[in-house]
């Protein structure tokens, strides 16, 4: 649900019970279509000049709010004039200053998009980032003039305008990255590894560019390890993209981190293999559970499992010879051996799938089987802090 849409519910919903009466949400309070660009004369007329000076005098006066309607009224009589970006600028401070993140946002927005040749480009742009992130910090969006609406859906829509009207403001690619955090923050997997990629696609000389692919690693290994289901496409995903990571990024302050992560998804992989190949082997089906051991070896061949994996080989060579282990025909099995091969063959293949919505692999396998914990994931997407705006130059003196 937009953010607007979900004002115009509260209100119509409020007006019904009779505890306000029935009104309009503040058409300010969203983000309004961006304004054509203004052309903008050379010079100032003594007019623009008067005018001009008069919402300044209100401005150094402390007066803030008449000096934002001075300066609103200023830039509707003078659209054009070279004054009339500054004032729109002092207009979105001011609102700052007053608290109101929405309008102060929009104001700024209405600089970029309007006036997109003004000096203070990028200082709005960095301004509108440091707004949207304290939304997405736990900044509250106010309706009726209280403040209890939650801002990630408003941080969400800022950081997608930025991304819009502004791709190529240095502020672009920490708008971009923080917009996959709102999505992230939200559950939404699939829009913040989209988000995430973005600032690899668009900006991959960027100085986050790392934490972007970081971040992609992070949210499919926390979808595989504490989903519906443990997901084994998506720690497949997580543990391709974290080497991935390395190889790119060596020196990276999450290089360290990324080690670990791949050290324990490879754990995680072999322990599921593991399980599967005992299976089989309890029920002396040796031929799929080498199978399973091989696979093992395969994908990590110096762990402990590898080396649990090549003995158990070994035995099942001495005990049964090298026939139990050639492909052919399966073994006679009894009905209840089959039916449990069944099920666990078609959960394995089902519950990798990255969109399954059924119960997880304990819930199926035999109670025989040890049940592999999770482990403990490093960081959440709380812990992860959007990405501070980048400070523009000083203006010269």
């Amino acid at each position: 649900m937009s953010f607007r849409f979900l004002l115009i519910f509260l209100a119509a919903s409020l007006a019904v019970c009779g505890q306000v009466p029935a009104q309009a949400p503040d058409t300010n309070e969203s983000a309004p279509p961006p304004p054509k660009r203004q052309e903008v004369n050379e010079d100032t007329t003594p007019e623009e000049r008067t005018d001009f000076e008069q919402a300044s005098a209100l401005d150094q006066d402390g007066a803030g709010l008449a000096a934002i309607t001075a300066f609103r009224r200023f830039i509707k009589n003078h659209p054009a004039s070279p004054l009339a970006m500054k004032a729109q600028f002092r207009t979105a401070e001011l609102y700052e200053t007053l608290g109101d993140g929405t309008k102060a946002f929009n104001a700024y927005q209405k600089l970029v998009t309007q006036y997109p040749d003004t000096p203070d480009f990028e200082r709005a742009v960095n301004r509108q980032v440091v707004i949207a992130n304290e939304y997405l910090s736990g900044r509250k969006v106010k309706f009726l003039g209280i403040a209890f609406l939650p801002g990630t859906d408003r941080a969400e829509e800022m950081f997608a305008s930025i991304i819009q009207n502004a791709p190529y403001s240095k502020n672009a690619p920490i708008a971009q990255f923080n917009l996959g955090l709102t999505y992230e923050r939200q559950n939404r997997v699939q829009e913040a590894a989209k988000a995430y990629q973005g600032v690899l696609d668009r900006y991959p000389n960027s100085s986050i560019a790392d934490d972007a692919m970081y971040q992609i690693g992070f949210i499919y290994m926390r979808l595989g390890q504490t989903g519906k289901t443990e997901d084994l496409s998506a720690l497949v995903t997580a543990k391709n993209t974290f080497e991935d990571f390395l190889l790119q990024y060596p020196k990276s302050e999450k290089s360290a981190q990324a080690k670990d992560n791949v050290t324990s998804l490879g754990s995680k992989e072999s322990a599921d293999l593991m399980s599967i190949a005992k299976f089989y082997d309890r029920f002396k089906n040796y031929r799929a559970a080498a199978i399973y051991y091989n696979d093992i070896i395969r994908r990590s061949p110096g762990s402990e499992d590898a080396t649990a994996a090549r003995d158990r080989i070994q035995e099942i060579r001495s005990e049964a010879g090298d026939e139990a282990l050639r492909t052919g025909p399966e073994q006679q099995q009894t009905g209840e051996t089959a039916a449990l091969r069944r099920r666990l063959q078609a959960q394995v293949e089902t519950s990798s799938l990255a969109d399954f919505n059924g119960p997880s692999r304990q819930d199926i396998v035999p109670d025989e089987l040890p049940v592999v914990s999770s482990p403990k994931l490093r960081t959440d997407s709380r812990d992860v802090a959007p990405m501070p705006a980048v400070e523009p130059a000083l203006p010269n003196p």
